[in-house]
């Protein structure tokens, strides 16, 4: 009867693991460009989805994929958090690609935002580059005294993660984190992260844009770009021991597609 509860139990908690819900927190999709429903572009947004969501299962982190041709081409791409295990990026990758279309239901330009993972898609091509339009800056709605202490402790760590990418190649992972003492009882915790399609240096210009753009006299902010992200705050939000980067790997030339139903992708685990 205690080894039937157990397996219950474990099976409960395994599958409570792999199910959890991705955590939104943000998304943009201007409303300047749309699409007709049921048109040729609805068609191969579906598909790019689809196709994004079941490559998340493929034990990687970045997925870039394109679907269609001409002007009814979609360009997208999801990245994970860098700290993460598998299974969680899988989760809310499928929740985001069903949650996006959700918020953004005929715009051609959507990004979404999630605690775990970001998605983005667009009908214009920008992989390889550093976008940083549509954004959004989040902060904490306490506030803290010692500016002095935020000039000379959290844009220097941050800085530092951002610096640290800048020799990565394309196609490497560019993450970071730190924890640095903001006082003698009170740590700080830092993030950083870009997708991997971007030079170390493309991506140190973009983390840098971001830092500047932080709130300062918050007890936490982040800066989210569809290129790239900062975050700082006073409690653990990520995971430890799984921060490092792994060797660059090559990134191949791009493909064009050849039909409407066509999709063209690149991975990076």
């Amino acid at each position: 009867m205690t080894l039937l509860v157990l397996y219950f139990l474990i099976s409960f908690l395994s599958h409570t693991r792999t199910e959890a819900a991705a955590t939104y927190v943000h998304h943009k999709c201007p409303n300047t460009t749309t699409f007709t429903t049921n048109s040729t572009y609805q068609s191969n947004l579906n598909n790019l989805l689809t196709y994004l969501s079941s490559n998340a299962t493929r034990n990687i982190e970045f997925y870039n994929a394109t679907a269609g041709n001409s002007v009814d081409t979609v360009y997208g791409l999801f990245l994970c958090r860098g700290d993460l295990p598998a299974y969680t990026c899988q989760s809310c990758i499928a929740d985001a690609t069903k949650d996006i279309v959700q918020r953004c239901p005929t715009e051609r330009l959507a990004v979404g935002w999630y605690d775990e993972c970001m998605l983005h898609y667009s009908d214009q091509y920008f992989f390889g580059s550093t976008v940083t339009d549509p954004y959004r800056i989040l902060r904490n709605t306490l506030n803290i005294s010692d500016q002095t202490g935020f000039d000379q402790v959290v844009r220097p760590k941050l800085s530092g993660l951002a610096s640290g990418i800048i020799n990565l190649s394309t196609g490497a992972k560019k993450f970071g984190t730190n924890r640095a003492n903001f006082t003698a009882l009170k740590y700080v915790y830092t993030l950083v992260q870009c997708t991997p399609d971007l030079s170390g240096y493309d991506c140190t210009g973009c983390l840098r844009l971001a830092i500047q753009k932080l709130p300062s006299g918050n007890r936490g902010g982040r800066v989210l770009f569809p290129s790239c992200i900062a975050r700082f705050e006073f409690h653990p939000f990520y995971l430890t021991g799984n921060t490092s980067a792994p060797p660059p790997m090559p990134v191949p030339p791009p493909t064009t597609p050849t039909g409407a139903n066509t999709i063209t992708a690149k991975a990076q685990t």
